[in-house]
């Protein structure tokens, strides 16, 4: 049998595919595929999939969706159950797992970021904002302006390549630019307001790595506020790629934070979703 899980955000669905076998008294669950495409019709999606792993419908247990587009869907899809886990339960799940820790703040940067406290007994959305990879992509777009020129938007990952190629600090208005010291116990680069050294010479990459740290900075500074000296375990398609990894680190450093990456990190949340339902629905089904 299978089981389908899918994790539908504003701007992506992830799906995983997992073959769930009988021995003996006992089950073995084989992770067989893993994709992620652009947010689509989800039916459509769904077919397509079983197509791909040629899977027949009467051999998929059920489907185990999460994320702000579960909500639209109905109860069934050809008349296969669809198990609907609360997306919160699904990062707190997803983060625990992956990172191997009892306890942690859970960061998931979708489109917009949530926190989310998590020991697995008590899962809880403790904050978030706004800021996350759609702020990145948009406003870096917005300050790119290729509407006149007829250029499609640039994508998450051009945009993290120009950003990788800049330097922030020839936007940024940063501690070295207004004082000859440290400051209490802040670094010459840390920023002092985002954007508010635009007049210093700069280029576009330098534009797009300020944008990239404007958002991530306020990610960060927002879970230090919030957290109660537990360790912060970040998820989410925008931390697969190194150049964020390496500034939330920084960010991380001068707030001495522990910070957690994980494996599949783009997958968290639909790992999550898995595991919730085959530790705490699946058994009362």
């Amino acid at each position: 049998m299978y089981v389908l899980a899918f994790d539908i955000g504003s701007t992506n669905i992830k799906a995983l595919v997992l073959k769930v076998t009988k021995i003996n008294k006992d089950e073995n669950v084989d992770l067989i595929g893993k994709i992620i495409v652009k947010n689509t019709n989800f039916a459509d999606f769904f077919y397509e999939l079983i197509k791909k792993y040629d899977i027949d419908l009467e051999n998929i247990e059920k489907v185990v969706v999460t994320g702000t587009g579960a909500s639209y869907l109905e109860n069934k899809i050809h008349d296969i159950d669809i198990v609907k886990v609360d997306e919160f339960n699904a990062i707190s799940y997803g983060g625990l797992l992956l990172s191997k820790l009892d306890k942690a703040l859970i960061v998931s940067i979708g489109t917009g970021t949530t926190i989310v406290y998590s020991d697995l007994n008590e899962n809880t959305r403790i904050g978030g904002t706004g800021l996350g990879g759609g702020t990145f992509v948009g406003l870096s777009n917005a300050i790119i302006d290729n509407r006149s020129d007829g250029h499609a938007p640039y994508t998450f990952n051009e945009l993290v390549k120009m950003a990788s190629n800049g330097n922030r600090s020839n936007v940024d208005l940063c501690i070295g630019d207004i004082s000859n010291t440290d400051i209490l116990n802040m670094s010459k680069d840390i920023t002092a307001a985002n954007f508010a050294g635009i007049n210093k010479k700069h280029n576009i990459n330098d534009l797009i790595s300020a944008v990239a740290n404007l958002v991530l900075e306020n990610i960060a500074l927002l879970v230090k506020t919030l957290n109660k000296d537990l360790p912060v375990v970040y998820i989410g398609t925008m931390v697969k790629d190194q150049f964020i990894k390496n500034r939330i680190k920084e960010i991380a450093e001068y707030t001495e934070s522990d910070v957690t990456f994980v494996d599949d990190a783009d997958f968290a949340i639909a790992i999550g979703a898995w595991e919730y339902y085959l530790l705490k629905i699946r058994k009362v089904i």
